[in-house]
């Protein structure tokens, strides 16, 4: 009979909290996976908060509906952000983009744009103070919170690296061998697994996870308690 010593659990995050989800119907804990469906639950709260705001009756004639939306953005919100907003995407959220879009919307690589925010906040009694306010740190903000422009949930690399610090034990401990690095054999499986999965966050939503038509990861948000459906994986 195979056992995982429980210090081998801090090399694989990504395929333990995976294996809770399957087991248990739901994920609680904190990990990688988890703060990763809470960011971009956090985003769409944002987006509906805008979109809540919206009146378009109020557009002046020939205003397109792109310039009115952008009009009514509130960027003075990222002149002093909370503690808990501004933690909760950064530095990590960062990861959820990949270089291409950091090359695209501001001309910038991630590290740039870490090194950027990092140097433009000051943290002080909770909040995080703008020290150097311009142009480019508000649109990086905003966009960084409110973009739906995110990677895939984990890729197959990770997953890979995962399967490579994964070594089945004995129960006298030793090692018999290391999973193959296959995680294309095995995302299917991962996939079926999370059917039917709910992810509740802290201001009382909860995320169903499901398999769509077209075999996806797919997520039922609810922002706001409004239902917003996203593939998170390709199936």
């Amino acid at each position: 009979m195979l056992s995982l010593k429980r210090e081998s659990c801090a090399e694989i995050p990504i395929l333990r909290e995976l294996a809770e989800m399957a087991a248990n119907g739901k994920l609680t804990k904190t990990g990688p996976v988890k703060n990763r469906i809470d960011r971009r639950h956090y985003r769409l709260c944002r987006v509906q908060e805008e979109l809540g705001r919206l009146d378009f009756k109020k557009a002046a004639p020939g205003v397109s509906p792109e310039d009115f939306i952008f009009s009514r953005i509130d960027f003075s919100r990222y002149r002093e952000m909370k503690e808990k907003d501004f933690e909760t995407l950064f530095p990590m959220g960062l990861e959820d983009f990949g270089e291409d879009f950091f090359k695209k919307n501001f001309g910038s690589g991630r590290k740039e744009i870490q090194s950027l925010i990092a140097s433009s906040y000051k943290k002080k009694d909770g909040l995080y103070m703008i020290q150097r306010e311009n142009t480019l740190i508000l649109s990086v903000m905003q966009t960084l919170e409110t973009s739906l422009d995110d990677l895939p949930l984990f890729s197959p690399e990770e997953i890979n690296m995962e399967l490579s610090n994964f070594p089945l034990l004995s129960n006298d401990g030793k090692i018999n061998g290391k999973l193959p690095p296959k995680a294309e054999k095995l995302f299917p499986l991962l996939l079926a697994s999370l059917d039917g999965v709910l992810i509740p966050h802290k201001d009382s939503m909860t995320t169903k996870l499901f398999i769509n038509k077209e075999g996806d990861l797919a997520a039922t948000f609810r922002p706001g308690d409004k239902p917003w459906t996203r593939v998170l994986l390709p199936g």
